[in-house]
Parts: C-alpha cells; sequence; structure tokens
C-alpha cells in the first residue's frame, strides 16, 4: 500500500511532488546549511592570524588545524553518502546540521591547541553529510536529469556565500574577536538545526533495511570496482584540492610575497570565479554532451592561471583576475560528480558523489601542506608551489584518459 502522503489527488501528494514547492524549499534548506559550513571552512583564511596569535602557535600549527578539518572531513565522507542512499535525507541531515553547530560554538569557546583540533573533527563529521546532502536531495527531489545542474547551482551559491564573506568577516573581525564571531555563527546554526527538525525529508518515506550497515559496504564496494570513477576522482580531486588549499590557507601568503597586503580580495575572487563557471558549466558539458571538453579547458585554465601567479610579479589588480582564471578553471572538478553520476546510476548517487567528495579533500589535505613542508626543509617560495603546478598537470592527463561518459544527445 502506498504511503498516505502520496496518495494521488491528496494534499500531501500536492506537497510533495518532485520539483514542487516543497522540493525547493528543501533543497534551500540543505544549500543553505551548504553555505553556512563552507564559508566556516574557509574563515579559517581570515581568523588563522588571530589564533596564531591568540594560542600561539606556529605555521606548522595552523596548516595542522586546516588538515585536520580536511583529512577528518575526507574520512567521514565515504559514510556520509553512503548513509544518504541507505537511510534518506531525514536520518542523516538532522544530525549533520547538529554536529557542524556544537564544532562551530565549541570553535568559539577554545582556549587551547586541542579544543580547536576536537572543534574541527565535529565540524567534519556533520559537514561530511552538507555539500553530498545538497546533491543528493538535489537528485532525489528534481530527478536524476536535473542532478549536476542542481548540484551547480549548489556550488554556485556557496562560492558566492565564501567570496562575499571573505570582506564582510575581515570588517567584523576589526570589532569583535574571532571567538564571539564563532559563538554568533554557533547561534545560527541553532537556527538551521530547528527548521531542519521541522522540514528535512524526502520526497517519500525511505525504509530502513534489516542490515543497513551491510548495504553501506555493499554500495561502497560497488564503486570502488568502477575504474572509471577512481580515475575522475584523481582529476577532480586535484584541482578542488587545488582550489581549496588556495582559497584556505595559501593566497594570502601568496599575495604577501609580491608584496600585496589584501590577500583576502585574491581569496575571494578565487571563490567567485567558481561561483560563475558553477552556473554554466555543468549545463554547458550537458548541451555539448560531453563532460571531457569543458574539463580539459578548465584544467588549463588553471595551469596558466598558475604559473603566471606564482612566476610572474603582477600588479594587484592582474593577482585578482589570475585568481578569478583559477577559480574558474577549478569549477571542472564539478563534472567529476557528472561523471560519478553516469557511472553509477540514481540508485548510488549519494555513494558515488561521496566518495569523490572524500577524495577531493584527501587531495586537499595533501595539498594544503605541502608548501610549509617543503619551506621547512628550506625550499624558496617557488619551490613552495612547484607541486601546484605540477599536480595541476597530471590532473589534465587524467582528464584525457577518462573515458567520456555524458549521454548521447539526440539530435
Amino acid at each position: 500500500m502506498a504511503p498516505k502522503n502520496n496518495l494521488p489527488g491528496t494534499r500531501a501528494a500536492e506537497r510533495y511532488r518532485l520539483g514542487g514547492g516543497m522540493a525547493w524549499w528543501v533543497w534551500a534548506l540543505a544549500t543553505i546549511f551548504v553555505i553556512y559550513l563552507f564559508n566556516i571552512q574557509t574563515m579559517f583564511s581570515d581568523v588563522q592570524g588571530d589564533i596564531q596569535k591568540t594560542l600561539n602557535l606556529d605555521i606548522n600549527h595552523l596548516t595542522l588545524i586546516a588538515s585536520t578539518y580536511t583529512w577528518a572531513f575526507a574520512i567521514f565522507q565515504f559514510f556520509g553518502g553512503a548513509f544518504l542512499d541507505c537511510f534518506g535525507s531525514r536520518r542523516v541531515m538532522i544530525p549533520a546540521f547538529i554536529f557542524v553547530t556544537a564544532g562551530v560554538l565549541l570553535y568559539g569557546m577554545a582556549d587551547s591547541y586541542a579544543m580547536i583540533l576536537v572543534a574541527q573533527v565535529l565540524m567534519a563529521l556533520g559537514s561530511c553529510c552538507g555539500f553530498v546532502g545538497a546533491g543528493y536531495i538535489g537528485g532525489v527531489w528534481f530527478g536524476m536529469a536535473a542532478y549536476g545542474t542542481m548540484f551547480g547551482y549548489v556550488q554556485t551559491l556557496s562560492s558566492v556565500g565564501s567570496a562575499v564573506q571573505q570582506p564582510i568577516i575581515e570588517a567584523l573581525l576589526k570589532h569583535m574577536t574571532y571567538q564571539t564571531l564563532f559563538i554568533g555563527l554557533g547561534c545560527l546554526g541553532l537556527v538551521l538545526v530547528v527548521l531542519a527538525l521541522i522540514y528535512m525529508r524526502n520526497p517519500q518515506p525511505v525504509p530502513i533495511t534489516k542490515n543497513p550497515f551491510k548495504v553501506v559496504g555493499n554500495n561502497l564496494l560497488q564503486i570502488f570496482k568502477k575504474p572509471q570513477m577512481w580515475i575522475a576522482a584523481v582529476w577532480g580531486g586535484i584541482i578542488f584540492g587545488l582550489n581549496l588549499a588556495l582559497g584556505v590557507v595559501w593566497t594570502p601568503e601568496i599575495f604577501s610575497h609580491y608584496g600585496h597586503q589584501s590577500g583576502y580580495i585574491g581569496t575571494a575572487l578565487l571563490w567567485l570565479g567558481l561561483a560563475v563557471g558553477s552556473c554554466f558549466w555543468p549545463q554547458w558539458s550537458n548541451r555539448i554532451g560531453s563532460r571531457k571538453i569543458p574539463s580539459v579547458i578548465g584544467a588549463v585554465m588553471m595551469i596558466g592561471g598558475l604559473i603566471l601567479l606564482i612566476y610572474v610579479g603582477m600588479p594587484m589588480w592582474l593577482m585578482v583576475v589570475m585568481m578569478f582564471l583559477i577559480g574558474m578553471g577549478a569549477t571542472a572538478h564539478m563534472l567529476a560528480f557528472s561523471v560519478g553520476g553516469d557511472v553509477a546510476g540514481g540508485a548510488l548517487v549519494g555513494t558515488s558523489s561521496a566518495f569523490l567528495n572524500g577524495i577531493m579533500f584527501i587531495f586537499g589535505g595533501i595539498l594544503q601542506n605541502l608548501p610549509s613542508s617543503i619551506e621547512s626543509k628550506g625550499g624558496d617560495f617557488h619551490a613552495m608551489f612547484l607541486p601546484y603546478i605540477i599536480a595541476a598537470v597530471i590532473a589534465l592527463i587524467f582528464v584525457l584518459i577518462q573515458k567520456e561518459t555524458a549521454p548521447k544527445i539526440n539530435r
């Protein structure tokens, strides 16, 4: 027997139809959550100086704080998407909202290095279901045909949020401590928790299987067996990891090296470039029936931008333009999710997205730490960032060997 709220002709059936008003509201709530956690994640580039002074830390401590979130997120990520496929959005996303909010509040109250690390782990535990959860909700509430497009909109809005928050956070930090700021953001998180408790759900109830952890394991195993998924994970991971490393840690350092003290503007333009690209990159891929062509263009843009940014001394305005172009190129990583959806199919969309996102954050953790590791061994500025260019070239090679997975266009 069909559930009561899905019977034809009922008010509930109208409310929960795919693409209807409830679909947009649930998707909007999940997307706001992504913007919230993404802003907090990227905010580290703004508050790291204050944290360093307050807790008497060095650059290695700071990179470890950033990478703790990244590594924990990557580990939890592998299970988050599988849990979404198995349990549905309500049973997974509500705890995610709670964990992120708890981590933000602890961040604001932390008075030691250890407490900061614990806060990062809590935020990572909740955040692992954020971006993938919003993508999953787009797929189940709007249909798999709209999956890539809705995912692109999530990335656009979260990137715009990160770009906008950079100057806002800089202004707020002139009038309050980072601790006060995080406590305030934690209170906002509590509001999101309440809204999730009221509204978060799938369009149809998701039954719990008798052995859910076995299902999760089987879902992951199916994804692991697909070679094209691993290829997409490598090039998507490198491209996203480079953008994450620049956007969270290293852009201010690069700008400072060339005598520009407003590195947060470069960070903002990096995320803005990613936002602009995400508006049309997935749709363009669908329109031309190719994942490979846009991905090649994106990788080439990133390689060219990195070479100019690191090796050519430029005026401030031109460095900002380079950051925007690098962000635009980094949009190619969204097509790795499209490849994953093509290869895995709708039943495993959450698992495939989580697998790819987890690999991306593993690469992000590695790439965040490389420059400081090279610097500690005596490497100069150019040596510190040479691996970024090499990594981008490797990403391009993997894009070129990726099979075309886009559905054929009927002409």
